[in-house]
Protein backbone atom coordinates (compact mmCIF):
# COMPACT_ATOMS: atom_id res chain seq x y z
CA UNK A 1 0.00 0.00 0.00
CA UNK A 2 2.80 2.39 0.98
CA UNK A 3 4.87 1.45 -2.08
CA UNK A 4 1.83 2.04 -4.31
CA UNK A 5 1.30 5.50 -2.81
CA UNK A 6 4.97 6.34 -3.32
CA UNK A 7 4.77 5.15 -6.93
CA UNK A 8 1.71 7.36 -7.56
CA UNK A 9 3.50 10.31 -5.95
CA UNK A 10 6.59 9.86 -8.14
CA UNK A 11 4.44 9.52 -11.28
CA UNK A 12 2.68 12.79 -10.47
CA UNK A 13 5.94 14.61 -9.75
CA UNK A 14 7.45 13.25 -12.97
CA UNK A 15 4.39 14.35 -14.97
CA UNK A 16 4.55 17.85 -13.51
CA UNK A 17 8.25 18.11 -14.38
CA UNK A 18 7.68 16.71 -17.87
CA UNK A 19 4.87 19.17 -18.60
CA UNK A 20 6.92 22.07 -17.29
CA UNK A 21 9.94 21.18 -19.43
CA UNK A 22 7.71 20.81 -22.50
CA UNK A 23 6.37 24.29 -21.77
CA UNK A 24 9.85 25.83 -21.75
CA UNK A 25 11.03 23.99 -24.87
CA UNK A 26 7.97 25.20 -26.79
CA UNK A 27 8.17 28.71 -25.33
CA UNK A 28 11.78 29.07 -26.49
CA UNK A 29 10.82 27.56 -29.85
CA UNK A 30 8.49 30.54 -30.23
CA UNK A 31 11.17 32.97 -29.13
CA UNK A 32 9.44 33.46 -25.75
CA UNK A 33 7.56 36.55 -26.99
CA UNK A 34 5.48 34.48 -29.39
CA UNK A 35 5.90 31.20 -27.53
CA UNK A 36 4.53 31.62 -24.01
CA UNK A 37 0.83 31.86 -24.91
CA UNK A 38 0.60 28.84 -27.22
CA UNK A 39 2.88 26.86 -24.87
CA UNK A 40 0.56 27.48 -21.91
CA UNK A 41 -2.46 26.45 -23.96
CA UNK A 42 -0.68 23.36 -25.26
CA UNK A 43 0.42 22.15 -21.82
CA UNK A 44 -3.06 22.85 -20.47
CA UNK A 45 -4.58 20.72 -23.24
CA UNK A 46 -2.07 17.92 -22.66
CA UNK A 47 -2.94 17.76 -18.99
CA UNK A 48 -6.68 18.06 -19.60
CA UNK A 49 -6.56 15.14 -22.05
CA UNK A 50 -4.10 12.85 -20.27
CA UNK A 51 -3.88 14.04 -16.65
CA UNK A 52 -1.06 11.97 -15.06
CA UNK A 53 -0.75 9.41 -17.87
CA UNK A 54 2.80 10.57 -18.64
CA UNK A 55 3.28 7.99 -21.41
CA UNK A 56 0.67 9.78 -23.53
CA UNK A 57 2.33 13.15 -22.99
CA UNK A 58 4.90 13.25 -25.78
CA UNK A 59 6.86 16.04 -27.40
CA UNK A 60 5.55 15.14 -30.85
CA UNK A 61 1.97 15.60 -29.67
CA UNK A 62 2.93 18.81 -27.88
CA UNK A 63 4.64 20.20 -30.98
CA UNK A 64 1.61 19.45 -33.13
CA UNK A 65 -0.71 21.15 -30.63
CA UNK A 66 1.70 24.09 -30.31
CA UNK A 67 1.50 24.79 -34.03
CA UNK A 68 -2.29 24.51 -33.96
CA UNK A 69 -2.53 26.78 -30.91
CA UNK A 70 0.02 29.35 -32.05
CA UNK A 71 -2.36 32.11 -33.16
CA UNK A 72 -5.05 31.48 -30.55
CA UNK A 73 -2.57 31.15 -27.68
CA UNK A 74 -0.82 34.41 -28.57
CA UNK A 75 -4.13 36.23 -28.95
CA UNK A 76 -5.28 35.13 -25.49
CA UNK A 77 -1.94 35.73 -23.77
CA UNK A 78 -1.18 39.15 -25.24
CA UNK A 79 -4.74 40.44 -24.86
CA UNK A 80 -4.65 39.73 -21.14
CA UNK A 81 -1.05 40.91 -20.81
CA UNK A 82 -1.98 44.25 -22.37
CA UNK A 83 -4.93 44.58 -19.97
CA UNK A 84 -2.75 43.72 -16.96
CA UNK A 85 -0.05 46.22 -18.02
CA UNK A 86 -2.64 48.96 -18.50
CA UNK A 87 -4.27 48.27 -15.13
CA UNK A 88 -0.90 48.03 -13.37
CA UNK A 89 0.18 51.38 -14.78
CA UNK A 90 -3.19 52.89 -13.79
CA UNK A 91 -2.70 51.56 -10.24
CA UNK A 92 0.85 52.95 -10.13
CA UNK A 93 -0.44 56.36 -11.22
CA UNK A 94 -3.39 56.25 -8.82
CA UNK A 95 -1.34 55.49 -5.70
CA UNK A 96 0.71 58.65 -6.31
CA UNK A 97 -2.42 60.75 -5.73
CA UNK A 98 -4.19 61.53 -2.47
CA UNK A 99 -7.84 61.72 -1.49
CA UNK A 100 -10.77 59.39 -0.89
CA UNK A 101 -11.68 59.11 -4.56
CA UNK A 102 -8.20 57.83 -5.41
CA UNK A 103 -8.28 55.31 -2.53
CA UNK A 104 -11.56 53.97 -3.92
CA UNK A 105 -10.10 53.87 -7.44
CA UNK A 106 -7.11 51.88 -6.11
CA UNK A 107 -9.44 49.19 -4.76
CA UNK A 108 -11.39 49.12 -8.02
CA UNK A 109 -8.21 48.73 -10.09
CA UNK A 110 -6.90 45.98 -7.79
CA UNK A 111 -10.23 44.14 -8.13
CA UNK A 112 -10.01 44.44 -11.92
CA UNK A 113 -6.43 43.14 -11.87
CA UNK A 114 -7.56 40.08 -9.91
CA UNK A 115 -10.52 39.64 -12.24
CA UNK A 116 -8.26 39.69 -15.32
CA UNK A 117 -5.82 37.33 -13.59
CA UNK A 118 -8.56 34.77 -12.92
CA UNK A 119 -10.17 35.18 -16.33
CA UNK A 120 -6.90 34.45 -18.12
CA UNK A 121 -6.49 31.09 -16.40
CA UNK A 122 -10.18 30.27 -16.75
CA UNK A 123 -10.04 30.97 -20.49
CA UNK A 124 -7.02 28.69 -20.83
CA UNK A 125 -8.84 25.95 -18.95
CA UNK A 126 -12.03 26.34 -21.00
CA UNK A 127 -10.04 26.30 -24.24
CA UNK A 128 -8.50 23.02 -23.11
CA UNK A 129 -11.85 21.40 -22.44
CA UNK A 130 -13.90 22.61 -25.38
CA UNK A 131 -13.50 23.37 -29.05
CA UNK A 132 -14.63 26.97 -28.78
CA UNK A 133 -13.62 30.38 -30.08
CA UNK A 134 -11.92 33.00 -27.93
CA UNK A 135 -14.95 35.25 -27.48
CA UNK A 136 -17.22 32.44 -26.26
CA UNK A 137 -14.52 31.09 -23.94
CA UNK A 138 -14.21 34.60 -22.50
CA UNK A 139 -17.98 34.69 -21.88
CA UNK A 140 -17.80 31.31 -20.11
CA UNK A 141 -14.82 32.54 -18.07
CA UNK A 142 -16.86 35.56 -16.92
CA UNK A 143 -19.73 33.22 -16.05
CA UNK A 144 -17.36 31.02 -14.04
CA UNK A 145 -16.02 34.04 -12.19
CA UNK A 146 -19.49 35.05 -11.01
CA UNK A 147 -20.78 31.47 -10.62
CA UNK A 148 -18.68 30.54 -7.60
CA UNK A 149 -16.90 33.19 -5.52
CA UNK A 150 -14.86 30.59 -3.62
CA UNK A 151 -13.40 29.25 -6.87
CA UNK A 152 -11.89 32.70 -7.41
CA UNK A 153 -10.51 32.80 -3.88
CA UNK A 154 -8.95 29.35 -4.31
CA UNK A 155 -7.55 30.29 -7.72
CA UNK A 156 -5.95 33.51 -6.50
CA UNK A 157 -4.54 32.00 -3.30
CA UNK A 158 -3.36 28.84 -5.08
CA UNK A 159 -1.48 30.76 -7.76
CA UNK A 160 -0.17 33.26 -5.20
CA UNK A 161 1.29 30.41 -3.13
CA UNK A 162 3.00 28.94 -6.20
CA UNK A 163 4.43 32.35 -7.11
CA UNK A 164 5.58 32.89 -3.52
CA UNK A 165 7.25 29.48 -3.26
CA UNK A 166 8.85 29.97 -6.70
CA UNK A 167 10.23 33.33 -5.57
CA UNK A 168 11.82 31.54 -2.60
CA UNK A 169 13.03 28.54 -4.63
CA UNK A 170 13.65 29.95 -8.10
CA UNK A 171 14.63 26.60 -9.64
CA UNK A 172 10.96 25.60 -9.52
CA UNK A 173 10.17 27.90 -12.42
CA UNK A 174 12.10 25.52 -14.67
CA UNK A 175 10.78 22.25 -13.23
CA UNK A 176 7.32 22.75 -11.73
CA UNK A 177 5.77 26.21 -11.35
CA UNK A 178 4.01 26.62 -14.71
CA UNK A 179 2.55 23.12 -14.81
CA UNK A 180 1.53 23.42 -11.14
CA UNK A 181 -0.47 26.57 -12.00
CA UNK A 182 -2.21 24.67 -14.80
CA UNK A 183 -2.98 21.71 -12.50
CA UNK A 184 -4.49 23.98 -9.84
CA UNK A 185 -6.61 25.82 -12.42
CA UNK A 186 -7.80 22.52 -13.84
CA UNK A 187 -8.71 21.19 -10.38
CA UNK A 188 -10.63 24.36 -9.51
CA UNK A 189 -12.37 24.60 -12.88
CA UNK A 190 -13.21 20.92 -13.23
CA UNK A 191 -16.72 21.21 -11.78
CA UNK A 192 -17.46 24.28 -13.89
CA UNK A 193 -16.43 22.52 -17.10
CA UNK A 194 -18.58 19.53 -16.10
CA UNK A 195 -21.51 21.86 -15.41
CA UNK A 196 -21.14 23.59 -18.79
CA UNK A 197 -20.81 20.26 -20.55
CA UNK A 198 -24.05 18.98 -18.95
CA UNK A 199 -25.97 22.17 -19.73
CA UNK A 200 -24.99 22.22 -23.41
CA UNK A 201 -25.29 18.50 -24.13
Amino acid sequence: MVSKSIQVLFIRIYTIIKLNLIFWVLAFAGGLVAGIGPSLLTVSELYYTNEFDYREITFNTAWSKFKTNFKKGNTIFWTFTAVEIFLSYSLYTSVQLHGLIFIVSDFVIIAMLLLAFCLFWYVMNIQSGFTINYLNSLKLAFAHFFYNFFDNVKEIFGLAIIIGVTYRYKGLILFASISAMILITHAIGKNWLKHVDEVYK
